[in-house]
């Protein structure tokens, strides 16, 4: 909003990011395979004030496929009220102790740096997303989003 009121010099202005030397804003494609570490390098990101940059990769869970096996939705329509078994398109109970915790889709090191490594570990896509943070005033944070297809070995 400072651009409205001060001359746009003064104004504080986004991180530019750039991934493995991509820059824009568009999503980034990645070929992986389960087991084998992958560098996402935010080296080239800069901040158009010069202003100090602040890392976070981070796995975005809810999208890219669901766990192999285990689809996201299967069977037919779920009855008014819920219940049924899961073949009918039911929720069933969990079990004692609750759902078991599904296996991570790729476990992240670095996640604070601008260097990432990521090893993917189930077959699929996911998504991993970077923001850039500056610390000017307002701070202002950039986003990019990676998008791994994950091939078995």
């Amino acid at each position: 909003m400072d651009w409205t009121i001060k001359d746009p010099a003064q104004a504080n202005h986004n991180p530019v990011v750039v991934v493995n030397g991509q820059a824009g804003k568009a999503p980034i494609k990645v070929d992986a395979t389960i087991g084998v570490a992958l560098t996402l390098d935010a080296g080239g990101s800069r901040d158009p004030d010069g202003q100090a940059l602040a890392y976070n990769w981070f796995f975005y869970s809810e999208a890219g496929t669901g766990i192999p096996g285990q689809p996201v939705f299967s069977g037919g329509l779920v009855p008014v009220g819920g219940g049924g078994t899961a073949g009918e398109g039911g929720i069933p109970s969990a079990p004692e102790g609750g759902p078991r915790e599904p296996a991570p889709r790729v476990t992240l090191q670095g996640a604070n740096t601008a260097k990432a490594t990521v090893t993917p570990r189930v077959a699929g896509t996911a998504h991993i997303i970077l923001a850039v943070e500056d610390n000017g005033s307002p701070t202002l944070t950039s986003y990019r989003r990676v998008i791994l297809t994950i091939k078995g070995k």
